[in-house]
């Protein structure tokens, strides 16, 4: 999937990952690393990239952690707690 995404919008991989993490409203930094100055300038340009709607849920979908088993119990109760 994120290559796919990737191909789109003619970048590499690892500037989407970085992209959708720079969606996430809990993100407020993200660390890259580098070792060549192309890579540091393809990890800046995640900055750039406006991931759509349809990408971002499904880069959403795929990177959903399952709910714990003791945690179940308490979203069941309480709907609001789930993202």
């Amino acid at each position: 999937m994120l290559r796919e995404i990737a191909e789109a919008h003619k970048t590499p991989v690892s500037s989407i990952a970085l992209a959708w993490l720079l969606h996430q409203p809990a993100v407020i930094s993200v660390i890259v690393g580098a070792k060549r100055s192309n890579q540091l300038a393809e990890n800046l340009a995640a900055a750039d990239i406006q991931l759509t709607v349809d990408e971002l849920a499904r880069l959403d979908e795929v990177s959903r952690v399952p709910e714990e088993y003791l945690t179940w119990e308490f979203l069941q109760e309480d709907d609001s707690i789930r993202r």
